[in-house]
């Protein structure tokens, strides 16, 4: 991220529209994560309605293995914004880099423990140290290596689901203790005191870590070089380029009727961790490049205009650290039984409404917030730690 404040006629408008997208479409899909136990999501009870389904199927369709995506291209962006103002300062890149990273990793570890399961800071940290490797690679060297690792991923949750699919045939019985997990879940965020959830959280979090890293690293790290050939390229700062056109035209409509697929096959599942869903979920990555590199496109061609509405969104998006750890909280009070104990309880479509409002509500409060102050006050935080004190 630049220091340019997004009101400012110097700063381009399109990586801050395309981070409030992606934290928007983050919101309504953690959710699951947040109302429901990981290993039932809202397979159990939650999509007995047609419009639970609806809204569930929509969610998948539009944001699923998209949101995520979009979010990791910014990331990987972030890595030449870095570089040039290092430059502009003389300084060696190196120093800040890391500290920003160790930053992130304590951020994310805290996240985790105390709000949300699912934190993606912890996986940005380990691998955005890595992508320190690929600074001065070439665009097409990091295209195809983006393209490649996003290949992999999508094999790799095919051969889980094999995996899976055959030992729910051959020994159902060894997939029983997932029931204990479930009850464990729904006891742990359903009736437990803050420090309990944290506590549950913190045992859960090398398992947790695992699996996140071990089923969406690849791509994660794809979709990092995927955003840095597109700020070195310069086509993140030129909205008009003609790959943004290509993209809205060709890979759009291909990507949103791959995750169309997906989506009707993750509704045909019993739970969010049998084979189906994780077949469902190799189909969405499989078409996850297709529809993120859509949707730049279809921001790209809204990205022209800085109109009143497109800067007071840019503004949430400059602030995305903040807007993505506020929406956390707000989920977290909402459905914990600490709080309004909303964990279980709600179908698919009533915990996506609630989410796409925690996900309004928090956007709209980062943008008014840096309509008064050149920065998110987590930015500030980590700013301070990545230059060493100075905000």
């Amino acid at each position: 991220m630049t220091d340019l404040k997004p009101d400012r006629p110097d700063r381009f408008l399109m990586p801050d529209l395309v981070r409030a997208f992606a934290l928007f479409g983050i919101a309504v899909v953690n959710v699951a994560g947040f109302a429901q136990p990981l290993t039932t999501g809202f397979h159990a009870g939650g999509l007995d309605r047609p419009a639970d389904q609806f809204a569930y199927g929509a969610v998948a369709t539009l944001f699923l293995m998209k949101s995520y995506p979009l979010f990791s291209m910014m990331f990987g962006a972030g890595l030449h914004y870095q570089q040039l103002a290092a430059e502009r300062a003389n300084v060696d890149l190196r120093p800040r880099y890391f500290r920003r990273m160790a930053a992130l990793l304590v951020l994310g570890g805290l996240h985790f423990i105390f709000f949300w399961i699912g934190d993606i800071l912890i996986t940005y940290g380990l691998l955005g140290a890595l992508l320190f490797t690929l600074r001065g690679a070439s665009v097409p060297g990091l295209v195809r290596t983006g393209a490649i690792l996003i290949a992999l991923n999508t094999v790799l949750l095919l051969c889980l689901a094999g995996l899976l699919w055959g030992a729910e045939r051959s020994a159902p019985g060894q997939l029983a203790g997932y029931e204990r997990m479930t009850a464990d879940s729904l006891r742990a965020f359903g009736e437990g005191s803050f420090l309990d959830v944290a506590r549950y959280r913190f045992v859960l979090l090398p398992t947790i870590l695992v699996s996140l890293i071990g089923q969406q690293g690849l791509s994660v790290f794809g979709f990092f070089c995927f955003g840095l050939a597109a700020a070195n390229s310069g086509a993140i700062s030129r909205p008009d380029a003609p790959i943004w056109r290509r993209c809205r035209r060709i890979f759009l409509p291909l990507g949103l009727t791959g995750s169309l697929v997906g989506a009707l096959i993750l509704l045909q599942a019993h739970s969010s961790v049998d084979s189906t869903y994780l077949f469902g979920c190799a189909v969405m990555m499989g078409f996850s490049a297709f529809g993120a590199l859509g949707y730049m496109g279809l921001i790209a061609a809204s990205a022209h205009k800085a109109g009143p509405i497109r800067r007071f969104a840019a503004r949430a998006g400059s602030a995305s650290l903040t807007a993505y750890l506020l929406q956390s909280v707000i989920l977290s009070v909402i459905f914990t039984g600490y709080g309004l104990g909303a964990f279980g309880r709600l179908s698919a479509g009533e915990a996506i409404a609630v989410a796409a409002a925690a996900a309004v509500l928090s956007l709209a409060f980062v943008a008014v917030w840096r309509g008064f102050a050149a920065r998110g006050p987590m930015e500030v935080l980590l700013r301070r730690v990545t230059y060493w004190g100075r905000a």
